[in-house]
This record gives C-alpha cells, sequence and structure tokens, in this order.
C-alpha cells in the first residue's frame, strides 16, 4: 500500500511536469509567433516607409515612365515637342514638391519660378502638338531624343537620403542636364522656327538654374 502511495504521488508529480512544460511550450510558441508576427509588421512598416520616404524620386520615376510609355511620330519637330511638354511635367511636380514641403529659400523660390516658366513653356508644346500634323517618319532622329532619359534612369540614386531640399536639388540637376541634352539633340533636326528657339532657350535657362543647384549640393555638409 505504501509503494502504491509512492507510485501515485510520483506519477501525479509527473504529471504535473509534463503539464506545465507544455503549457510553457505553448507560450514560448505564442511568445515566438508574436514577435514574428510583429518582426514581420514592422518590417513591413519600414518597407513602407523606405518606399515613400522619397516624394521627388517617386515623382521622377513617374516621369520617366511617362516619357517611355510615348509613341514616336517619326517628326523629330512634333516628337520634340510631345516629349519635352512630358519632360516638363516632371519638373513641374518636383517643383511643386519644393514649393510645398522645401525649406531653402533660394530653392524654393527657383521652384515657384519654374512652376511659372515651364508651364507657360508646356502649354506652347502642347499647342504645337495639338494643331501640328506630323510629316514625316526621321524615326532615327526621333529616337536620339530618347537617350538623355535613359542615361538619366542609369544615373539615379535611388537609395538617396536627405531632406526634400536636397532631394530636389540633385533630382532637379539631373532633369535639366537630361533636357538640355534633350534640346540639343533636337537642333542639328530643328525645322520649326519657333521650337528651335525654344530648345536654345531651354538650354541657356536649363544651364544657369543647374550650376546654381550643382553649386547649393557642393555648399552642404556630407
Amino acid at each position: 500500500m505504501k509503494r502504491m502511495r509512492i507510485t501515485i504521488k510520483w506519477s501525479t508529480w509527473i504529471c504535473g511536469l509534463v503539464m506545465i512544460f507544455t503549457a510553457c511550450n505553448q507560450n514560448a510558441s505564442k511568445t515566438e509567433t508574436t514577435d514574428t508576427e510583429q518582426t514581420e509588421d514592422h518590417s513591413g512598416h519600414d518597407m513602407e516607409t523606405s518606399s515613400t520616404n522619397n516624394k521627388m524620386m517617386d515623382l521622377m520615376h513617374q516621369n520617366m515612365m511617362a516619357m517611355q510609355e510615348m509613341k514616336m511620330m517619326g517628326d523629330v519637330d512634333h516628337d520634340f515637342a510631345q516629349m519635352m511638354a512630358t519632360h516638363h511635367e516632371g519638373a513641374l511636380a518636383m517643383a511643386q514638391e519644393e514649393a510645398d514641403n522645401g525649406k531653402d529659400t533660394m530653392l524654393v523660390n527657383m521652384a515657384k519660378k519654374t512652376l511659372t516658366a515651364q508651364k507657360e513653356e508646356q502649354n506652347k508644346l502642347k499647342n504645337f502638338t495639338d494643331s501640328h500634323e506630323p510629316v514625316t517618319k526621321d524615326t532615327a532622329s526621333s529616337m536620339k531624343l530618347m537617350q538623355p532619359m535613359k542615361a538619366m534612369i542609369a544615373g539615379m540614386d535611388h537609395n538617396m537620403k536627405g531632406t526634400t531640399d536636397h532631394h530636389f536639388a540633385s533630382l532637379m540637376s539631373m532633369h535639366h542636364q537630361s533636357g538640355i541634352n534633350m534640346a540639343k539633340a533636337y537642333l542639328p533636326h530643328a525645322k520649326i522656327p519657333e521650337l528651335k528657339t525654344m530648345a536654345q532657350k531651354i538650354i541657356d535657362d536649363q544651364q544657369k538654374e543647374k550650376q546654381q543647384l550643382d553649386s547649393w549640393l557642393q555648399e552642404q555638409p556630407k
């Protein structure tokens, strides 16, 4: 009888240990699952933040996609006007972002000037394409207009850090360079005097602004 009581006590004790161990394992499993879910939640949040923390880059990407999807007509004057109007749309979007959220006085003023000047040019370019019927099929010359955009895409820093001001100065400098190169590629083939004059003005204006942007970037602490 005494031996039976001891056996029962041992059995009860062992069962108790098993129950405690099982409960601990379940709690640990729940904790691990919760931790994993929290880690995944934070990871997803970090990815979301990473993908949205540079509005300028998003605007630049959207503009480049719009230009890539354009259909070339083979009329270099028409294609230039169409591409530059779309190119201006990217500059206007970035300038609006800087005007709304930038802190640097010089950059904000430049952005506001861009909103006025490039909107006026864009309207002229759109008016031309709306009223002009493409007449030639010089696809080779038109395709040369795409090269500056492709070069800009290849040179973009997709992990750019910094403030709205820094993003604006850096990306607008690149955007201006592609516009300058596009206008230079167009000039030797230009047939419409009005567009030829505008292309030269774009080169002159954007070279000047690009120098200001690059100087600003050089003065910023690394």
